[in-house]
């Protein structure tokens, strides 16, 4: 049997159209040498004629290429008519058979794009696959022009990318040719987003190719992160179990005078998003009262309000509850103004959880290891779930005793249930904390609206890690409403910052860095120089929008 294996693997590899020509052919063929050996027959039995054979042949062709002239008509015998008139008829059914069976693959291969296999890349970023988050991964390249090329695992994805523009080959992401067709050797980095289950085998794959590529692999859970360790895996990342340390460590922060939740972003300075609850002490004061008694360094940049961030407000603005600042200044003085902001908070915090998938059992188990108590709820009943419920029902809610709870966390899958369960929690429990997870970007500020007090998205989460890993940008912190960055300065050096571009945008420059040391005393007047770096925080398109001008 083993002898027609190679026989075989050549026939799979002739064209569709090519396969079914040659089966056509020889199909025809056999048709017509029967009909011809029939027809004979029928000649010489039922109509007493002594016609050599190729006479009948040559009558049989013409009959089924609709060329007949008729040459042995009439005929007497009721057998041989219908015999003919079978054979008419079959010219047809052969004309609307045969030609769309043959020439269907041929035209469809001709009005249907081609599907690369092969890439002409270099300095790219190889992303192999797309399961989780590698479409943020692509808009963080694609917003600083950066090369890169998919592998999709089957043609029809790889279509589908490629109608959106992004560039894509077909092949099996554990295939070391696949991965040679992608220039792994010539890449600055892979990225490895397929199932869990596959991704050891891909990164083998890439590894065979090139040993030397930065490999970065994104994993639902960390199950096989000692695996893929062993694999050769670079940097391993769960984008949501870093998404619910996050939310858990924020939980954590309002509640314990020895934490904080700034970010230190040298020189002793620091930022931090302060939220403002019913009774916290500095509810009901103006913003310029906060920054005078926080001390003399501390500037309120921004606020949220009604699900807007608002940069630089009105410093005779009354600062209410459910209110989101963001403030800078030295990191002691800054620590010192959220410990009086959260004085008075329940050092035992009762904490909510809806939703049990990555997220909220990585919040859940955070929070265990703390003071805090904590209520599951999903709608499947499962270890650990205290409630099974839907949220965004009122009945849910109470059962999981709403009114008493001090945070709602929000961490379903769907963003509109997840924004119904907010504007009902926001309802049921006024000095709530509620911190929501959201699956698109776009959705954080519909939950601020809804009532969230604190919102943060997934993709968002995976970007920066992304950006960080694979890019090497420097990003200071990922797990913040708003992005904080340090680039260089040297495009803009010998203009002062108010003649920047930056100045239009939603992005506020927190510092310069100048030979070593932190600036943080800078207006528009303040002039660049060669060498400088800026320290900036904001949205993250925009962010992204400003690097992407750099390059």
């Amino acid at each position: 049997m083993s002898r027609f294996r190679p026989d075989l693997r050549r026939w799979s590899r002739v064209p569709l159209w090519g396969r079914r020509a040659i089966k056509t052919i020889v199909a025809i063929t056999a048709l017509i040498l029967v009909s011809s050996l029939l027809y004979h027959y029928l000649l010489i039995t039922f109509e007493g004629r002594s016609p050599r054979y190729g006479h009948s042949l040559q009558v049989v062709i013409e009959t089924y290429t609709g060329t007949g002239y008729g040459s042995d008509a009439p005929w007497e015998s009721p057998v041989t008519n219908a015999f003919v008139s079978i054979m008419d008829l079959s010219t047809f059914l052969l004309l609307f058979i045969v030609f769309p069976y043959v020439f269907r693959p041929v035209l469809e291969n001709a009005l249907s794009p081609t599907v690369p296999t092969v890439t002409d890349a270099s300095d790219h970023v190889v992303i192999c696959g797309t399961e989780q988050q590698s479409r943020r991964l692509i808009e963080e390249l694609d917003a600083r022009g950066a090369e890169y090329v998919v592998i999709a695992a089957t043609e029809e994805a790889a279509l589908e990318l490629v109608a959106d523009d992004i560039p894509a080959i077909a092949g099996d992401p554990t295939a070391v040719e696949t991965h040679r067709n992608a220039r792994v050797d010539d890449a600055r980095a892979v990225v490895v987003d397929t199932e869990d289950s596959r991704s050891v085998s891909a990164l083998l794959a890439i590894r065979e190719v090139d040993e030397t590529t930065r490999s970065v692999v994104l994993v639902e859970a960390l199950d096989h992160e000692r695996h893929l360790r062993y694999a050769g895996a670079d940097r391993v990342l769960t984008p949501r179990q870093l998404l619910g340390r996050r939310i858990a460590e924020r939980i954590l922060t309002e509640t314990s005078p020895t934490r904080s939740d700034s970010v230190t972003l040298g020189g002793e300075f620091a930022t931090l998003e302060l939220t403002v609850f019913e009774d916290s002490p500095i509810r009901n004061r103006a913003i310029e009262e906060i920054e005078a008694t926080a001390g003399g360094t501390v500037t309120v940049l921004g606020m949220w309000r009604d699900g807007r961030f608002l940069e630089f407000p009105d410093p005779e603005t009354t600062v209410d509850e459910n209110t989101v600042l963001l403030v800078a200044g030295q990191e002691g003085e800054i620590r010192d103004l959220e410990a009086e902001t959260y004085r008075g908070r329940d050092v035992e915090p009762t904490v909510i959880v809806a939703g049990y998938g990555v997220v909220g059992s990585t919040v859940r188990e955070a929070l265990d290891r703390s003071t805090a108590e904590c209520t599951v709820v999903d709608l499947k009943d499962r270890p650990d779930v205290s409630v099974v419920g839907d949220v965004t029902k009122e009945a849910t809610l109470q059962t999981a005793d709403i009114e008493d709870a001090t945070v709602f966390v929000v961490t379903i899958a769907d963003d509109d249930e997840a924004i119904l369960s907010i504007v009902l929690a926001d309802e049921l429990a006024t000095d709530l904390d509620i911190i929501a997870r959201m699956n698109r970007g776009g959705n954080t500020a519909k939950a601020r609206r809804a009532g969230a007090d604190y919102a943060l998205s997934l993709p968002g989460i995976s970007g920066r890690v992304l950006a960080e890993e694979v890019l090497q940008e420097d990003v200071l912190s990922y797990g913040r409403q708003l992005k904080t960055v340090r680039i260089d300065a040297d495009p803009y050096a010998g203009r002062t910052l108010g003649d920047t571009e930056i100045v239009e945008t939603d992005c506020i420059v927190l510092a310069v860095e100048r030979e070593g040391e932190l600036v943080t005393d800078v207006g528009q007047s303040f002039e660049l120089d060669d060498g400088d770096r800026l320290l900036l925080v904001g949205p993250d398109e925009e962010l992204n929008a400003i690097e992407n001008s750099h390059e």
